[in-house]
């Protein structure tokens, strides 16, 4: 997967397939407190182009989803919750590179595919992306850790 911006060409670093055909870049990034650990995430669904994932788009996603699961689309949103907890940064730019991602494996996902019939997204989607952006989030330690 690459992408231009500014002229220069960016291959991804790690490509994740899902099983609908979606593939998931990882890009290697350069802001924050620790750019070398830093990633951009594009995405790819089939026959369509390149895209930056939105917040918004998926949070919707998840509300029209609740709309005809709320239960089990609360314990999905519970999950991907406590998933921050269990979620380290990158450790180093080769940690970055494998770009392991152990919270959403097909069995720990497996819960909650009845989800899958709602909405744009599946849940594969959502939880890749969520894991993906703790690990970026976590790259930025908090300026006043108190607030």
């Amino acid at each position: 997967m690459k992408f231009n911006r500014e002229g220069k060409e960016h291959h991804s670093i790690k490509e994740i397939k899902l099983p609908d055909g979606t593939v998931i870049g990882v890009f290697e990034g350069s802001r924050g407190a620790n750019p070398d650990h830093d990633i951009l995430i594009k995405y790819q669904e089939q026959g369509k182009r390149l895209r930056t994932p939105k917040h918004i788009h998926w949070v919707i996603d998840l509300l029209i989803k609740k709309e005809h699961n709320r239960e089990l689309t609360l314990e999905f949103m519970g999950y991907l919750r406590d998933m921050y907890d269990r979620v380290y940064a990158f450790q180093s730019k080769e940690d970055r590179a494998k770009c392991d991602l152990k919270e959403t494996t097909d069995e720990k996902l497996k819960p909650f595919k009845e989800l899958n019939k709602y909405g744009e997204y599946k849940v594969e989607f959502i939880g890749h992306l969520i894991e993906l952006m703790i690990k970026m989030e976590k790259n930025t330690p908090l300026i006043n850790p108190t607030c």
